[in-house]
């Protein structure tokens, strides 16, 4: 029986040619491995806008309180002349209105088409047409809400901040329906405004979902 040392010189020098194959492939793999990690430093040190950063931050640092006291943390914004507001455990992120890409026969009065969103390709919708409120044509922030390939944005023509509501004095949605956001409200909160206080509908995040995802059928 032949012995490792014994067997042909072809035999060998075959082994050893494919070792360098491998050594070869190892490399370009690290390399490209070294390349890929280079780009994603590049994007997470990517500078945030500042805006972007506090709107964010305050969402949080809401919803940890709104787990360790009797507060509910609500999102508020303006649709048109109407207040609504979100639950801040529901609302994904707030960001400033970027470019929205016109979806070919599947564009409508309520979905907008599509928006790079941190790199998701998210869809938009026209929240006052799809709840019946009349609204203006300008908006300032995408508030984004849902998960995974449930996840929408809504532009709002302006932001009331992050408010703590006392549970206490949150009120039952109403009973009668005026308009389609009836509907997807959750509960009424007092919210304060710059001259007084008023009970704004919080909307129900998956409600909500539901009813803009009608708009795709």
């Amino acid at each position: 029986m032949a012995t490792e040392r014994e067997q042909p010189l072809d035999s060998r020098r075959d082994r050893g040619l494919a070792g360098d194959g491998d050594a070869h492939r190892d490399a370009h793999r690290d390399a490209h491995g070294d390349r890929s990690l280079e780009r994603m430093r590049m994007l997470l040190d990517r500078p945030l806008p500042r805006e972007e950063i506090d709107e964010n931050t305050a969402l949080v640092a809401a919803r940890v309180e709104s787990r360790t006291m009797r507060l509910r943390s609500v999102l508020v914004f303006a649709i048109g002349a109407e207040l609504l507001a979100l639950e801040a455990d529901d609302t994904h992120r707030v960001i400033p209105c970027g470019a929205v890409r016109r979806v070919p026969h599947r564009t409508n009065n309520v979905f907008l088409g599509l928006a790079n969103v941190a790199g998701e390709l998210t869809p938009v919708a026209a929240l006052g047409a799809a709840l019946g409120i009349p609204y203006g044509a300008a908006t300032t922030h995408f508030i984004v809400i849902g998960d995974g390939k449930s996840r929408w944005a809504f532009g709002a023509e302006r932001l009331g901040g992050v408010r703590r509501v006392d549970e206490q004095r949150v009120v039952a949605a109403p009973t009668t329906v005026r308009h389609a956001a009836d509907g997807c409200t959750k509960h009424l909160a007092p919210i304060m405004t710059e001259d007084r206080e008023e009970l704004v509908a919080v909307l129900d995040a998956g409600k909500l979902i539901a009813q803009l995802a009608r708009s795709l059928r």
